[in-house]
């Protein structure tokens, strides 16, 4: 997402966040508009966009909760762009230092490298580090739904490049090869098809958002056991630091203000 990167410079080895520069001190609600053009509109722990959401709610989410760091409410860098059901699933969790030192804290995408993290099989989400692991479990980022929008994009995104190599090929075959009487019709084709290409391209985006509204409202009859396995994992990586607390005092929200 840094429209900055150099050409030298991969798009996987840069964070996918870059923060504007924003006026200092405000109250949190009022960063709610740089935060999702900064987010791309999507949310930092998940990636699902707004418009693939649909019926999902995007929320500010404190990465370091209020109840622990209430220095840090209003702190343009302490705040993401969070789908209602990634934001409901980090609640007040604050991992303590100890277990930060070895890498179980929440992965940030302003800050880390998502391809360091993280890798794809199918689409199913591994964990490559301990961030990795810890933020897919407490997130559940291999819910049902999400599982779904990642095979939607990779069908899609396989239909695209098969699309433009198959134009690529045919606009870079040498039309001084071809007989004379041709030549004009050929060049007419190859323009309609780089005119389909784009058209291809819009019907692609279309076909993401329609698609990618029923996916959320449908049920995940794994939740309840994947839910169970969750909390066991975590129960156990806690367990790795007995007497330390894995969660902030909760703070009561006046009614102005958004989940995180």
């Amino acid at each position: 997402m840094n429209s900055t990167t150099s050409p030298e410079v991969k798009r996987d080895e840069v964070p996918l966040v870059v923060r504007s520069v924003v006026a200092p001190a405000l109250p949190y609600n009022e960063y709610k508009q740089p935060l999702r053009r900064d987010f791309f509109h999507s949310c930092a722990y998940c990636t699902m966009s707004e418009a693939e959401a649909q019926a999902i709610r995007f929320t500010i989410d404190h990465y370091e909760p209020r109840g622990s760091r209430p220095d840090l409410e209003n702190v343009y860098d302490n705040l993401m762009w969070a789908c209602d059901e990634c934001n409901r699933r980090k609640g007040n969790r604050t991992p303590p230092a100890k277990a930060r030192e070895d890498g179980l804290r929440f992965f940030r995408p302003d800050t880390d490298v998502y391809t360091e993290h993280f890798h794809r099989d199918g689409s199913t989400l591994i964990s490559d580090t301990n961030t990795g692991w810890y933020s897919l479990e407490a997130l559940d980022l291999n819910r049902e739904a999400l599982c779904r929008l990642r095979d939607l994009r990779m069908r899609l995104t396989e239909c695209d490049a098969a699309v433009t190599a198959g134009i690529l090929a045919i606009s870079h075959f040498p039309i001084d090869r071809l007989p004379h009487h041709i030549r004009g019709p050929a060049i007419r084709a190859i323009q309609q098809l780089k005119d389909a290409r784009n058209h291809t391209i819009d019907a692609i985006e279309e076909v993401l958002r329609d698609h990618a509204k029923s996916p959320y409202l449908d049920d995940d009859p794994a939740a309840p056991e994947r839910g169970a396995d969750r909390a066991r994992k975590l129960k156990q990586a806690e367990a790795l630091y007995p007497g330390l607390d894995w969660r902030a005092p909760r703070k009561t929200p006046s009614a102005k203000s958004a989940v995180g």
